[in-house]
């Protein structure tokens, strides 16, 4: 199957300008056959994404992704790159953990293969699915459209690359709310942003803060989503708590209590953290 995928691609590579803190940098996107890419580890969900229509598949490296497509990869390396760096910056350039290992995103483009793919992992349900340091999507609506600004894959992306930064247990909330802001974000204004957030019925914050686990309506999972991304905006609406963030996110991982991160952001308790939210989410 391998040898069948190496023989059908070719070498290109197209080199993209990026600014970063002012300076222009080159990233450059590499086609190469499977078994010329830097790493050919992958989970047993990536060998089994390759083996549906694996004549069609192609293969890519950028700085710190390995990229599988069928089509339209220089959009896909470019979109997982520029979400590297916002990311990163916003959780305040802390350094890369996976040491130059890279992440890897299967980028389908048969709706039919993500059907069968998304049935044989048992997620008949997803449009888009990150799994440690690896992330499986449906590029492509059943139209054929491209959709390579989508929420969807924004919010995925968000989380591959959260992974490769933070090594732990976030509360659901809290990884949930990081990558719906960044999925929302990526595809609004901050006034589309705040109209879309606020169409959905608000979620009882307590409720919210001690989840273990989704709802089970989706009625609720949108509101949860949605509050979920509100309460990451109310903590990062100045540069200033946006500096705290990073380290708000290590003060709750792993079962931590959230009243103590709050406090990095001079609340003295619940009810004064809570009042102070509830004004803001009026602007919603």
């Amino acid at each position: 199957m391998r040898q069948r995928i190496v023989n059908l691609v070719s070498m290109v590579w197209p080199v993209w300008l990026v600014c970063v803190g002012g300076v222009e940098a080159q990233q450059t996107f590499q086609e190469k056959p499977l078994a010329k890419l830097s790493s050919q580890e992958m989970s047993e969900w990536g060998t089994v994404a390759l083996g549906l229509s694996p004549e069609k598949w192609k293969h890519a490296e950028t700085e710190h992704f390995i990229v599988h497509f069928v089509r339209n990869g220089e959009k896909v390396g470019r979109f997982a790159e520029e979400q590297y760096r916002e990311v990163r910056e916003f959780l305040g350039d802390r350094p890369d953990l996976l040491k130059g290992r890279k992440s890897q995103v299967f980028a389908f483009f048969e709706p039919e293969d993500w059907r069968k793919f998304a049935a044989r992992v048992q997620v008949p349900w997803a449009a888009g699915i990150t799994r440690g340091d690896e992330f499986f999507y449906l590029a492509v609506t059943e139209t054929k459209r491209s959709e390579a600004k989508d929420r969807t894959l924004a919010h995925e992306m968000t989380h591959l690359v959260f992974n490769r930064f933070y090594r732990g247990r976030l509360p659901l909330w809290l990884n949930e709310g990081i990558a719906e802001y960044f999925g929302q974000r990526k595809t609004s204004t901050i006034s589309q942003f705040r109209q879309r957030m606020g169409q959905t019925e608000p979620y009882h914050l307590g409720k919210l803060l001690a989840a273990e686990k989704y709802p089970e309506r989706p009625e609720e999972i949108q509101a949860f989503y949605a509050e979920a991304a509100i309460i990451v905006d109310f903590l990062t609406r100045t540069s200033e708590r946006r500096q705290l963030l990073p380290k708000f996110v290590e003060r709750v991982m792993d079962g931590r209590d959230v009243v103590e991160g709050m406090r990095l952001y001079g609340y003295q308790d619940w009810a004064d953290f809570e009042k102070d939210y509830r004004k803001y989410r009026r602007h919603f």
